[in-house]
């Protein structure tokens, strides 16, 4: 426990300052824990403790890093205060690009940097699918079950049905796997202001069901994409599914550049959902969208917590997260097929594309990987 009771200013300020400095999830995770671990409010066994529950349970892990280290720390205000801190500016500067890229679209710089921006998507799409390869893809029935859901998903089968069946035939493939024991700190949830909530969040929903149907599909389908996000890039096919496939919001060419956007922003990499609502709605579709792809997360991991050691030490939860975990490379993989079916190749931009991979597995901060993409779109594109 903290030596001492920070306010819940003192936690904003501290998720806020995270939120405005840190690009890409490898990048952020160092730069939160040092945050953290510096002011004593968590030690290094409670941060790798809280790491483990974020990490089962779907949404942004850094996200839900930030609301569950405000929650130990002031319960529900807390987890707030730090779910806000670290999504705000991510939030309004994707917001601020979204609406500058949709006023100079066609413009000829506009094309040659976002030609530039694509070709490195593709490289950190490529980075992703290895990042998950390695962590949850090791042996041959985790490679399977990649390959799988690859497969799957390029023939048309919703993420959705693809990550529901993962999760179901987990504890049978993963049968004679036993995951070690997690022992979380007590922290009781408020009950009475989980539900005040969750009534503000039905109350939009009925209010936009009847006055704003977009807004209500946009709400709905931002919430089914977080339900299916598991560390962050997993939300990408998710994302791709709603957008391109489902609800034909957007061509694969104009989500590609979406994403882009979302690398130049710092903080989570899930706030390009806010391109996504921009784009059908304007500021308020962005605004719907930067609370909605965050919502069921939020509340799973307030629901969670109170119980986090018994469900963590259920095997069959343990096994059935395994094979969850095992689709998510596979996934990318077929959203980073499908998007590089949408572009136009040439020599400069697969170059681009091989430099910025090479780039980034080199740890190179992708700030500046991005930014010479940018650079080089405007160049060389």
């Amino acid at each position: 426990m903290p030596p001492a009771r920070p306010s819940l200013a003192d936690i904003f300020r501290c998720f806020l300052r995270v939120g405005a400095t840190a690009y890409g999830g490898p990048a952020m995770m160092p730069l939160m824990r040092d945050h953290i671990l510096k002011r004593g409010w968590l030690d290094d066994e409670g941060f790798k403790v809280g790491l483990a529950v974020c990490q089962a349970i779907p949404g942004g892990t850094l996200m839900q890093m930030a609301a569950y280290t405000g929650l130990v720390l002031r319960g529900l205000p807390g987890a707030l205060a730090g779910f806000f801190g670290f999504a705000v500016p991510a939030c309004l500067l994707i917001t601020a690009l979204s609406a500058l890229y949709h006023a100079m679209q066609g413009v000829s710089l506009t094309t040659s940097a976002m030609a530039g921006l694509s070709s490195v998507v593709l490289g950190i799409i490529a980075l992703a699918v290895y990042d998950f390869w390695l962590k949850y893809a090791h042996g041959p029935r985790r490679v399977v079950m990649t390959g799988l859901a690859c497969a799957l998903f390029l023939s048309g089968v919703s993420p959705a049905w693809i990550i529901l069946g993962a999760a179901l035939v987990g504890p049978v493939v993963f049968r004679d796997e036993t995951a070690p024991p997690v022992r979380l700190p007590e922290s009781p949830v408020p009950v009475r202001g989980v539900l005040l909530l969750a009534a503000l969040g039905l109350a939009w929903l009925a209010a936009t069901f009847a006055a704003a149907p977009l807004l209500f599909t946009l709400s709905l389908s931002m919430a089914k994409s977080d339900l299916m996000a598991f560390g962050g890039y997993g939300v990408f096919p998710a994302l791709y599914h709603e957008a391109v496939d489902l609800h034909q919001w957007m061509s694969a060419a104009t989500f590609m550049d979406g994403m882009a956007l979302a690398q130049v922003t710092p903080g989570p990499f899930m706030l390009g959902a806010c391109f996504v609502g921009y784009h059908i709605a304007g500021l308020l579709g962005a605004l719907t969208a930067g609370v909605w792809i965050f919502t069921p997360s939020f509340f799973i991991l307030m629901l969670t917590v109170p119980h986090a050691n018994r469900l963590l030490g259920w095997q069959p939860f343990r096994r059935a997260l395994a094979g969850v975990l095992s689709t998510l490379g596979g996934l990318i993989l077929a959203v980073g097929i499908e998007l590089a079916r949408s572009m136009q190749w040439s020599w400069l931009k697969a170059a681009l594309c091989v430099a910025a991979t090479i780039a980034l597995y080199k740890r190179v901060d992708p700030i500046w990987v991005v930014l010479c993409g940018v650079g080089l779109g405007l160049w060389l594109l």
